[in-house]
């Protein structure tokens, strides 16, 4: 190359953005598990079939433990996007000093962009879209870009209806758990089922970026003699 000293490393940005995905994937799927438990607390509570001590000892459990993993993902997730965003600033540089490929976007939209109302819902895909472009311009881009983007807001959709019915299902005004009704109970259900549909698209788009994360990476590390 000619300029490969101009070269940032890509490398250690990409696997820390990997590894930070894979943890909070587990978080998110324990979060899961920890939530339909709950629930067979709850329902099991509801039918008598759990007794009033066996209740209270799985609500003490559970409850801040499934709290405490959803906040920690949710950190985790600040922090992930944080180092994408570094990760992404840097693959567009190289991806300009090798590849002929035009950005549609200049390079301050690598964090704007997620953050800009409207343009939020488009940019950060078209972004790294012409990173993994330029990155291998033998191909037309990847399909992986805006399958992960679609999972992605899926999951988030997914994930606040399940939090608003659940609200919306659910009175505040109970004294004991057998005052439930029926409904209610179907409408925690109902939460647990969409906290779940939710997960499995926060991993199939935490699997397609941690793919496209990686593969421009594999490639970009080949651009330089020092091995980026």
């Amino acid at each position: 190359m000619s300029h490969p000293i101009a070269f940032r490393a890509v490398r250690g940005l990409g696997v820390a953005v990997v590894a930070l995905i894979a943890v909070i994937l587990v978080l998110e799927t324990a979060g899961v598990v920890v939530r339909w438990l709950g629930y067979r607390s709850v329902a099991g509570r509801y039918e008598g079939t759990v007794s009033s001590a066996e209740y209270n000892a799985a609500r003490d459990i559970m409850m801040p433990l499934e709290v405490g993993m959803w906040l920690l993902s949710v950190l985790l997730m600040f922090v992930t996007w944080i180092i994408l965003v570094a990760w992404m600033l840097r693959a567009r540089n190289n991806a300009q000093m090798v590849s002929p490929a035009q950005h549609h976007l200049s390079a301050p939209w690598a964090f704007w962009g997620w953050v800009v109302p409207v343009v939020s819902l488009w940019f950060p895909p078209l972004f790294l879209h012409d990173i993994a472009k330029a990155s291998n311009p033998q191909q037309r881009g990847t399909p992986l870009v805006p399958l992960w983007w679609i999972t992605w807001l899926a999951a988030w959709i997914t994930f606040w209806t399940g939090s608003v019915l659940t609200a919306a299902g659910i009175s505040e005004d109970h004294d004991t758990i057998q005052t439930l009704r029926d409904a209610e109970v179907d409408s925690l259900f109902t939460f647990s089922l969409l906290r779940t549909v939710a997960t499995l698209l926060f991993i199939t788009a935490g699997i397609l970026l941690s793919t496209t994360v990686l593969k421009v990476t594999r490639t970009q590390s080949f651009w330089s003699p020092t091995r980026l």
